[in-house]
């Protein structure tokens, strides 16, 4: 009896295919097609909300929530496809299963539709929100969470699969934390740098304690939150696709353009030059990035540079485009000042990140 060598078993072993039962990952197709719901999904949000900042009439049958609800609807169909290809490619006898790397995706669906009910009963028991209500009634943070873990399924999947062969590979997971990037940015929209225009109203230096001093700085103090705020929203999602090697050519452009832009629908397009601005910022930062893997930088350098350099390049650009339509007032301290704490924080939170995870990579199972 001839013995088949072990060299002959795993290459029979290899060429027989999946092992039954054994998660399979996603194809990058099919993982686009997820960013790209998601991205549409989040588009429609902001629409929405625009409808609502300009008081348009309201009502379940609009254009917007069309477009956002069938976009849910086309993206839970799709997952439910994802589902069913994944029992095939498994070669389970069930009818779906949940696709390699969706767990947290299809967690967030239920999420979602959790919220959505209990949303509708918020409303029934304490009416219809306006305004900054709206982005702090906590059905509206659940739908939030939700949507943000519905469309993570691309990010995970593309961590499962083997080294990449193409930088483009990474397209799909970009696409994907941009979306949640969106959502975030939309959930602190009050506080959001690319609409930020406080710059405008002059500080008072009337004495400590009075209404106008107190007034004067709540205005100050809002501005440079929103610069603070939204230089972290952008600094860690960018610090974790670099981190991740999915940070594909043209990744910081795509992503600050894309909140500028979405924060400039949301309140009807006050300052186009904001969005100049962002495109600016974002190749010259997309040209540094580049540069730091053509010399050959490890990730934790290129993310602990990055983290500064964005808010570096962002906000004088807004500021400039800002002066563009209005003045701006505040003395040469608070501009520069916003930007060197902008740049600052981002620096301190990114490192603290990579600090963090390296101790939980290390950890002991």
């Amino acid at each position: 009896m001839k013995v088949r060598s072990s060299s002959e078993s795993s290459s029979s072993a290899h060429h027989s295919g999946p092992v039954p039962g054994r998660a399979v990952p996603t194809l990058v197709a099919e993982d686009l097609v997820t960013s790209v719901l998601g991205l549409l999904i989040v588009t429609a949000v902001y629409l929405d909300g625009r409808a609502h900042v300009l008081g348009l009439p309201d009502s379940f049958f609009t254009p917007w929530h069309a477009f956002l609800y069938g976009g849910l609807l086309l993206l839970v169909g799709w997952l439910a496809l994802l589902g069913r290809r994944a029992a095939a490619r498994q070669r389970v006898a069930r009818l779906a299963v949940v696709p390699a790397g969706y767990g947290h995706a299809v967690a967030g669906a239920a999420v979602f539709g959790a919220g959505g009910i209990s949303d509708m009963v918020w409303h029934q028991l304490f009416g219809v929100e306006f305004g900054i209500d709206a982005l702090l009634s906590p059905t509206h943070l659940a739908l939030f969470a939700g949507g943000a873990l519905l469309f993570s399924g691309p990010i995970r999947a593309s961590r499962l699969r083997a080294s990449p062969s193409s930088r483009l590979m990474g397209l799909p997971a970009m696409l994907a934390v941009t979306a949640i990037t969106a959502v975030a940015a939309f959930a602190l929209s009050y506080l959001s740098g690319f609409l930020a225009d406080q710059a405008t109203i002059a500080v008072s230096h009337a004495p400590e304690g009075t209404a106008e001093h107190i007034t004067g700085e709540a205005i100050a103090s809002a501005g440079l939150a929103s610069y603070l705020v939204t230089s972290l929203v952008i600094a860690v999602p960018l610090a974790l696709l670099i981190r991740f090697g999915q940070a594909v050519p043209g990744t910081v452009t795509f992503l600050v353009t894309s909140l500028a832009l979405l924060a400039s629908v949301l309140a009807d397009f006050p300052n186009p030059g904001v969005i100049i601005a962002a495109v600016a910022a974002g190749a010259v930062a997309d040209l540094a990035l580049a540069g730091l893997g053509g010399l050959g930088t490890s990730v934790r350098v290129r993310e602990l540079v990055m983290a500064p350099l964005l808010p570096l390049l962002l906000w004088p650009g807004q500021l400039v485009a800002v002066a563009a339509a209005e003045p701006v007032l505040w003395s040469p301290e608070m501009v520069t000042g916003v930007m060197i704490v902008s740049a600052g924080v981002s620096f301190a939170a990114v490192f603290v990140l990579g600090m963090t995870s390296s101790n939980v990579a290390k950890s002991p199972e």
